[in-house]
């Protein structure tokens, strides 16, 4: 019990030191703009969303510890979904713009590569199949 303790504490002091240094730092004016988190950044491309459907997964499982196996992955599509659907309610990045099918597609699309079932590439080119072709000249 006491070793937990102490490696407990060790993890917060291992922390706070962690983000100390980004507590302390200072941006040069004082305009909102810099104050603000930029939210968009998760939404700019299909890269960075797959990488944040495993952390919101996991942040889940942890309100649910008895997932395991296939209802991960389940869970894993519906947070992807969920994550493009909501880029699309709010006109994130890529999904400023588009249609709502074509946010579901990328929403299956990033959870099948957040599985580790297809490649972002292909997820990409399957996508530009459906999506209409823009002229030119208008």
């Amino acid at each position: 019990m006491k070793q937990k303790f102490i490696l407990s504490l060790f993890g917060m002091i291992l922390s706070f030191a962690v983000c100390l240094p980004v507590l302390a730092t200072v941006t040069g004016s004082l305009d909102v703009a810099a104050e603000t988190p930029d939210y968009n950044a998760v939404f700019l491309s299909l890269s960075t969303l797959v990488a944040a459907i495993p952390i919101w997964v996991e942040i889940i499982k942890g309100y649910f510890p008895s997932l395991k196996g296939i209802w991960t992955q389940i869970l894993s599509w519906l947070v992807a979904v969920g994550l493009c659907m909501f880029g699309w309610w709010q006109h994130l990045g890529i999904f400023d713009g588009i249609d709502w099918y074509i946010a579901l597609l990328y929403g299956l699309g990033s959870g099948l590569a957040a599985n580790g079932i297809a490649d972002i590439g292909l997820v990409q080119w399957l996508i530009s199949l459906f999506t209409r072709k823009k002229k030119k000249g208008a």
